[in-house]
C-alpha cells in the first residue's frame, strides 16, 4: 500500500524535514529534478510560475533545463516571488538567460506547458489573472504537466471551480487525497509520485494496490469442503425490484470470491421467480405482503441458522418501516458480520442510532446520497469532506464504512483506505449488488470486515477494468463482472 496524505499532513512533513537539516532550497531543487526526470521534454516548452514555492519548482526546473542545453520559456505571473524562487531566478539571470517573461507575454502556443502556479496548500477559487492563466493553459494544444497538483484543484477532496486539466502530474514524495477523490483523477492525468527525501511523520491514508488484495487469496489445501469457507446469505428482493438475476449474480459473486455456501432470503411470493435464476445458491422464502418482505422473528431465526455473514438491502424496496424492523432485529440479536446496502441503508436512516446497540459487526456501503440520508448532511458537504464524513460516522457508531465514489473510502474510524481503480464502466445499476456479493464471500471465509471491504471494492473495479478491453466502458454489465470477478486470483 502507498501512503496518501492530506495537504496539512504534507505541510507538516515538509516542515519537519527542513527542521531536521534539509534546506528548503534543496527540496525545491529535488522537486524540479523529479519533474524533469518524469518526462521526455521536446519542442517548445513553457513553464508558468506562481509567486509561491510551487512557482519556485518551475524556476528551478528552468535552471536544470538550461544546464542541459534546453531553452524553456519562463513566465512569471507575479514578480514578487518567494525567497527560494528568487535563488533560482538569480541563477538564471547570472547565466545571462533571457527567456524570462511576465505572464502578459504568454501566448500558450507551446508543445509542453509545465503548470507551477498553485501548490497543495491552495484552497478556494482562482480569480483575476490566475483564472485567466488557467483558462489559457486548458485551451492550449500543449501537453500539460502539473507540479505536485493541478493548479486550482483542492489537494484534500479533489474538488474545484477552475483548475488545470493535466495530462501528467508529478507529486512530491506522497500522493495527496485530492489526486483521487471526486474529480481529482480526471484532472490529475497520469500520476507520478517522486521521492525527494521528505520523511513521513504521521501515517494518514493508505492506497490499496493489487498485491494487497492478492494476499487474501492464499493457495487452498486439498482436504477442505464447502463448509470450510463459510456460509453467507443475501436478504433482499421485492415486487418492484425483483431483479432475480441481479440477486442471483450477487450470490454468484459471493461464491466466485471464495465463499463456500450462499443462500438467498427472498419474499415468498417471488420465490418461483428466483428459483428459475438461482443455480449455485439456495433459497429461503420469507412471508411477504404484496411482494414486500414482512418482519417475522421466527422465520428470520430459521433463515439465519448457521450463517456467518449476511448482506441485507439489495432490491428490498421502499417498505422502510418494515425493513427497519428486520435490520434492527438482526443487528441486535446476531453476533455475525452484516453488510447493509441499498434500501437497507434507507431503512437504517429512519434511526441510525440502533447501530449503537448492535451485537453484529457491521459494514455499511452507501453512495453519497445514501450517506446524506444517514448523516442528515447535504451532498455537497459530504463531497467536500468524504474521508472525514465516513471516518466520523464509523467512529461514532463503532462500525466500518465503505463510501462509494470515483475513489472509494473504507474506514473503521481509525484506519482509512482509498480504492482508486474504479472507473465509468461501473456506473450501472447493479454494480453495488455485485460489490456486496464479493464482500460477503470474502467475509464468510474469515476475513475482517475492513479487509473484505477494501479488497472487494478493488476486486470489483479491477475486474470491470479488465472487461473494458472486450466490451468498452459503455458495454460492461454488472452480470459480466459477476461472472469474471475471480480472474485476479489466478494472475501473478
Amino acid at each position: 500500500m502507498q501512503d496518501v496524505l492530506s495537504a496539512k499532513n504534507m505541510a507538516n512533513c515538509d516542515k519537519a524535514t527542513m527542521e531536521s537539516g534539509t534546506p528548503s532550497v534543496v527540496l525545491m531543487q529535488r522537486a524540479a529534478k523529479s519533474i524533469f526526470d518524469a518526462h521526455d521534454y521536446k519542442g517548445k516548452i513553457y513553464i508558468i510560475c506562481g509567486k509561491g514555492n510551487n512557482g519556485g519548482d518551475g524556476v528551478a526546473l528552468a535552471d536544470i533545463m538550461t544546464d542541459k542545453g534546453m531553452e524553456p520559456f519562463v513566465y512569471l505571473i507575479d514578480e514578487n516571488i518567494s525567497q527560494d524562487s528568487k535563488y533560482f531566478y538569480d541563477r538564471l539571470i547570472a547565466k545571462g538567460y533571457a527567456k524570462i517573461y511576465g505572464i502578459s507575454e504568454c501566448d500558450y502556443d507551446a508543445d509542453i506547458i509545465v503548470d507551477c502556479i498553485f501548490g497543495t496548500g491552495f484552497k478556494g477559487e482562482p480569480k483575476g489573472i490566475y483564472a485567466q492563466v488557467i483558462d489559457g493553459i486548458n485551451k492550449s494544444r500543449a501537453y500539460k504537466i502539473s507540479a505536485d497538483i493541478p493548479s486550482g484543484l483542492n489537494a484534500d477532496n479533489g474538488r474545484f471551480t477552475l483548475c488545470v486539466k493535466a495530462d501528467k502530474t508529478v507529486s512530491m514524495q506522497f500522493a495527496k487525497s485530492g489526486h483521487y477523490l471526486n474529480d481529482g483523477k480526471d484532472m490529475t492525468g497520469k500520476l507520478i509520485v517522486a521521492d525527494i527525501g521528505i520523511g513521513l511523520i504521521k501515517q494518514e491514508y493508505k492506497l490499496v494496490e493489487k498485491q494487497d488484495v492478492k494476499a487474501l487469496f492464499p493457495p487452498r489445501k486439498a482436504n477442505t469442503h464447502k463448509g470450510s469457507y463459510g456460509k453467507s446469505a443475501l436478504l433482499g428482493g421485492c415486487t418492484n425490484y425483483a431483479g432475480a438475476l441481479k440477486l442471483a449474480d450477487t450470490g454468484l459473486c459471493a461464491l466466485r470470491s471464495g465463499g463456500g455456501l450462499n443462500m438467498l432470503i427472498v419474499p415468498k411470493s417471488l420465490a418461483p421467480v428466483y428459483a428459475q435464476a438461482v443455480k449455485e445458491s439456495t433459497l429461503y422464502p420469507m412471508t411477504d405482503k404484496d411482494g414486500y418482505m414482512l418482519f417475522d422473528k421466527s422465520e428470520l431465526d430459521k433463515a439465519l441458522k448457521g450463517v456467518d455473514c449476511l448482506a441485507i438491502g439489495m432490491g428490498i424496496g421502499g417498505n422502510y418501516e418494515e425493513n427497519h424492523k428486520i435490520v434492527e432485529y438482526i443487528i441486535k440479536n446476531y453476533a455475525i458480520s452484516v453488510i447493509i446496502d441499498a434500501d437497507g441503508l434507507n431503512s437504517l436512516a429512519l434511526n441510525p442510532d440502533i447501530l449503537k446497540d448492535a451485537k453484529a459487526k457491521i459494514l455499511i456501503t452507501p453512495h453519497v446520497k445514501e450517506m446524506s440520508r444517514l448523516t442528515e448532511r447535504q451532498v455537497f458537504q459530504i463531497l467536500d469532506d468524504p474521508i472525514n464524513t465516513a471516518k466520523d460516522f464509523a467512529d461514532k457508531y463503532g462500525i466500518t464504512v465503505l463510501l462509494k465514489g470515483a475513489t472509494t473510502v473504507v474506514t473503521d474510524g481509525r484506519e482509512v483506505y482509498l480504492i482508486a481503480n474504479g472507473g465509468a464502466e461501473l456506473s450501472k445499476g447493479g454494480s453495488g449488488d455485485v460489490l456486496s456479493g464479493v464482500i460477503v464471500g470474502l467475509v464468510s471465509q474469515g476475513n475482517s470486515l475492513i479487509k473484505s471491504a477494501y479488497a472487494g471494492a478493488y476486486l470489483t473495479a479491477y475486474t470491470a477494468k479488465k472487461l473494458v478491453e472486450e466490451y468498452s466502458q459503455y458495454g460492461v454489465l454488472p452480470s459480466d463482472v459477476a461472472k469474471a470477478v475471480a480472474q485476479i486470483i489466478k494472475e501473478d
